[in-house]
């Protein structure tokens, strides 16, 4: 697979529109791979695969790049294979306890390493923020995905100061 690909990772709140929007999106942006946190459906199509609640889906375009494959799924995240690259999707509830939090990350933690030596991208919202990825604030959340990544010998890419969560109300870069 060349390395030139294109990735989108967002949060469809569960609505169809937004869904649909996602599709729309990755075919005139020529998307090749995206993460929908909380999708309104994960259909059952070879082009998506979801964790085992329906939290997070990873999906490409339909009839473009290589084929997905499942290696493994859990709550609120799914290691797919695509091509040489292994893709995590994850998605983790503000609502829920930091204990649960770390309880996942954890889980994570573990499903990452059992991929190792291969290429890993995660993407998901994990609901956290951090001042290292330019959040003008760290929440414990953030401080604990810092900790998880650097354990998990990941990079963090979400760096600048535009907002990746976006609401009528404001917005934060999580």
């Amino acid at each position: 697979m060349s390395a030139d690909f294109s990735f989108l990772q967002t949060n469809v709140n569960h609505c169809a529109g937004a869904q649909d929007l996602l599709l729309q999106s990755m075919a005139e942006w020529q998307v090749d791979l995206a993460v929908a946190c909380e999708p309104y459906f994960v259909p059952p199509l070879p082009h998506w695969l979801g964790d085992l609640d329906d939290t997070v889906a990873v999906l490409t375009r339909s009839g473009t790049g290589p084929p997905l494959s499942l290696i493994e799924r859990g709550s609120g995240y799914v290691v797919v294979g695509w091509g040489e690259y292994v893709v995590v999707g994850t998605y983790f509830s503000p609502n829920r306890s930091l204990a649960e939090f770390e309880i996942y990350l954890g889980l994570v933690r573990a499903a990452v390493a059992r991929q190792s030596p291969k290429p890993i991208m995660v993407l998901g919202d994990l609901n956290a923020k951090s001042r290292a990825w330019g959040n003008p604030v760290t929440n414990p959340r953030g401080r604990a995905v810092q900790v998880w990544a650097l354990l998990s010998n990941l990079s963090l890419l979400n760096r600048g100061q535009v907002h990746t969560c976006v609401r009528h109300n404001g917005g934060s870069v999580v």
